[in-house]
């Protein structure tokens, strides 16, 4: 005749059965169901972080877009006026449009290599950021008018050029004019190189002087 089991011993049963299942369901299911939750609320809080970050670049580049916006409009005019990385084939260029606006001759388009222009508020940019000039020493024939009028273009020709050492003898009508004649530009790696169509910038017919235009 087979053991009867108790009531007592029937919920002493049933009660281990729900304790193994429970230390079952703790280790196995909860722990991993834990984890996991810890892990989204992690990975919830760096997003939200992040999220937090992005909205105040955002919010950053609103409130300074027309600031931004107006400084990449004067950095373009600034490029006209003084190009980044000008060499002595661009001066040269310069130099017979200048020289064509006013109608004066010169048998010189020879340019001195470039000259580091040392200025104080400059030295933070670093050693590869730096403004420069090229000089060109020229001898002009020509009336007092045309020089008058050369000078006047300072203010608006570009890129900027500066006339120096100005010395003026006259010889019968005309003065004969020796000056020096500086181009600027400024040295930036990080800019494209300036550009223009050679054929339609220069007409040129070689005669083997030193005027490379007549």
């Amino acid at each position: 005749m087979g053991y009867k089991l108790s009531s007592r011993e029937k919920n002493l049963l049933i009660i281990g059965l729900i304790v193994i299942i429970g230390v079952v369901f703790y280790s196995f299911v909860y722990s991993n169901l834990s984890q996991r939750l810890e892990n989204l609320k992690t990975q919830y809080e760096t997003l939200t972080a992040e999220l937090s970050r992005l909205n105040m670049i955002i919010s950053n580049y609103n409130a300074h877009k027309a600031e931004i916006e107006n400084a990449k409009k004067e950095y373009a005019k600034l490029k006209d006026i003084i190009p980044p990385n000008q060499n002595a084939l661009f001066c040269v260029v310069d130099l017979k449009r200048l020289l064509e606006t006013v109608k004066i001759s010169t048998s010189s388009y020879m340019f001195e290599p470039s000259q580091k222009i040392e200025l104080g508020n400059t030295k933070n940019l670093g050693d590869q950021f730096y403004p420069y000039y090229l000089s060109s020493r020229q001898t002009w024939n020509c009336e007092y008018e045309k020089i008058h009028t050369i000078l006047d273009k300072q203010p608006n020709f570009a890129p900027l050029f500066t006339i120096d050492s100005l010395n003026m003898t006259k010889a019968e009508n005309k003065l004969t004019v020796n000056a020096v004649i500086k181009f600027y530009g400024f040295n930036d790696p990080q800019s494209p190189a300036r550009e223009f169509v050679l054929n339609k910038t220069i007409k040129s017919s070689p005669s083997g002087k030193n005027n490379l235009f007549k």
